[in-house]
């Protein structure tokens, strides 16, 4: 029964001991747990706020990326359509000049067939005179064998230039 119901002294001895442990814990632990809970509250503090900085940069990041992005993406469309013009004129270009150098071939071409068939019509010509001055020795030689026909056909050709 002892337990249940203390005596005064155990009271006292218990009573003062407890004091002592409080002033000696006051005196040299409080104040060391205390600013070690303090230190530690500031510290969880200034890193939420550091999250909660960071978390507001990340997100001004994101938007400027995805205003580059988007920046970019209009950059290279541009780029791409100015390509495909550019693209367009140089065919066009080589198509004309293609076209143009078409024409001078056919252009010289025609000019060389021209030559050419002017140079035939020439050599044909001038065997056409050989052949005729050969034919017509041949003709007049066999003519004019006998001198009176030479003289009958003079006297022709001259009674002929007289009337004309």
């Amino acid at each position: 029964m002892e337990l249940v119901t203390p005596g005064i002294g155990l009271i006292f001895w218990m009573t003062l001991s407890f004091g002592l442990v409080l002033v000696i814990l006051r005196k040299f632990a409080w104040k060391p747990i205390l600013s070690t809970i303090k230190e530690r509250e500031a510290y969880i503090a200034g890193s939420i706020r550091e999250s909660k900085r960071i978390q507001r940069e990340l997100a001004e990041l994101d938007a400027t990326k995805e205003k580059l992005l988007v920046r970019a993406r209009e950059k290279a469309d541009e780029l791409k359509q100015q390509a495909k013009k550019e693209a367009g004129l140089v065919i066009k270009k080589a198509q004309q000049d293609a076209r143009e150098e078409a024409a001078k071939i056919v252009e010289a071409a025609k000019n060389s067939i021209h030559a050419e068939r002017k140079a035939a019509e020439r050599e044909i010509r001038q065997q056409i005179i050989n052949l005729t001055v050969d034919m017509t020795r041949s003709v007049l030689q066999d003519e004019f064998r006998d001198i009176k026909k030479n003289n009958q056909y003079v006297e022709k050709l001259l009674e002929d230039i007289q009337l004309n």
